[in-house]
């Protein structure tokens, strides 16, 4: 019995060693059980990485320790996942190494990997990139010019369309492709898609241009042409203003870079200009004296240029005698020029209420002549 158990144990194991050393498909029988069992511990060590890594981050000191640098900035970002497959990637190297898979199969099979860790490295640079960009805004955040701020995330754009396009070539190049051979067989089509893309090469170069000429910068108020708003974003292609009706405007850079911008927000001091119509009732002298309080009025608020003020009776409209009040006050916002301007009005309604001017307001005499009155008795 036990030596027919052991003459069982041997011709199944020689049937076994058999089956696995023969070909059925591309690769011996065996190699493909190893790629199998490397497959699904490649699947669950993933998790296993990437809690890991997690466990790393959170328990890592030098983050705390140096919360601004590059490295506490790198290691905050998401690298938990990309990290992990690139573990595992490497896994499945070593393991297609060790089986010795050759051919067109273990030719396929590496260009496969290699493709996969050029994409995951894109998304690790791409991260990075983002990393110095923060260390870039927080010494741009300590300059008193406002230059670096746009530039910054422009060049972090760049950075990453760069990052994308090399990533994608090395990729390519990974799976076999010639890439160099596929860039100059491309010549015809890099014609046609040059002038299809001719106005996203203007845009780009209208993005340069206000970069380098500096004409606004993001929270500056300009008007262009007709639209009027707060400038939010630079893009690649556009700029987006905040409109004070709260919409957002996307305008193209190549329309900035060729139009006439009037920038209200470098303004040393914004002009307030009113005309105040005084009943045509008011003597001279109550014209003079209000000109002469609200004249002293401005003069001597804190916040109005001096030289630039002017209050004089100037016109004779219609219902009303004119008087111009013109001024220059010196704040940065659009919402500190309207507060200011709402107490300097209500200080002149002040004015007249104590002088008795009364402002006046459209009105019409009508004379009304009786017919039976002006004739004659016959």
């Amino acid at each position: 019995m036990e030596k027919f158990l052991f003459e069982q144990t041997e011709l199944f194991s020689h049937d076994l060693t058999v089956a696995l050393k023969s070909t059925v498909f591309v690769i011996p029988n065996w190699k493909w059980g190893a790629l199998a069992i490397a497959l699904l511990l490649g699947f669950l060590l993933r998790p296993v990485f990437q809690f890991l890594l997690k466990e790393f981050k959170r328990h890592n000191p030098f983050i705390k320790k140096f919360p601004n640098t590059f490295t506490a900035y790198f290691l905050s970002m998401p690298l938990e996942r990309p990290v992990a497959w690139l573990l595992v990637i490497f896994f499945w190297f070593a393991v297609g190494d060790a089986i010795e898979l050759s051919g067109k199969f273990g030719t396929y099979y590496d260009h496969i990997l290699r493709g996969l860790v050029a994409l995951y490295l894109i998304r690790v640079i791409y991260y990075a990139v983002d990393a110095i960009t923060r260390v870039f805004m927080d010494v741009a955040a300590k300059t008193e010019s406002t230059y670096d701020d746009q530039l910054v995330p422009f060049a972090s754009r760049a950075m990453k369309v760069v990052v994308v396009v090399l990533g994608v070539l090395i990729a390519l190049q990974s799976f076999g492709l010639n890439v160099m051979s596929l860039l100059a067989g491309l010549g015809l089509g890099g014609l046609a898609l040059a002038l299809a893309a001719q106005d996203t090469a203007a845009n780009l170069f209208g993005s340069i241009t206000i970069l380098v000429d500096h004409p606004f910068k993001i929270g500056d108020w300009v008007k262009v042409k007709d639209m009027e708003g707060t400038v939010e974003e630079i893009g690649f292609r556009s700029t987006r203003i905040r409109t004070f009706y709260n919409s957002v405007i996307t305008i193209p850079n190549a329309m900035m870079a060729k139009e006439t911008i009037d920038n209200m927000g470098v303004r040393p001091a914004r002009r307030i200009r009113q005309i105040l119509g005084l009943a045509y009732e008011t003597p001279p002298e109550k014209i003079e004296q209000f000109c002469d309080h609200v004249r002293y009025l401005l003069t001597q608020h804190k916040e109005v240029n001096p030289e630039t003020v002017t209050v004089a009776f100037n016109n004779y409209n219609a219902s009303s005698l004119d008087v111009l009040v013109n001024f220059h006050i010196n704040v940065a916002t659009g919402a500190d020029e309207l507060k200011l301007q709402q107490q300097i009005f209500i200080e002149i309604l002040k004015i007249a209420a104590q002088i008795k001017v009364d402002f006046a307001y459209p009105t019409q005499t009508v004379y009304y002549k009786n017919p039976e009155i002006t004739s004659s008795p016959s």
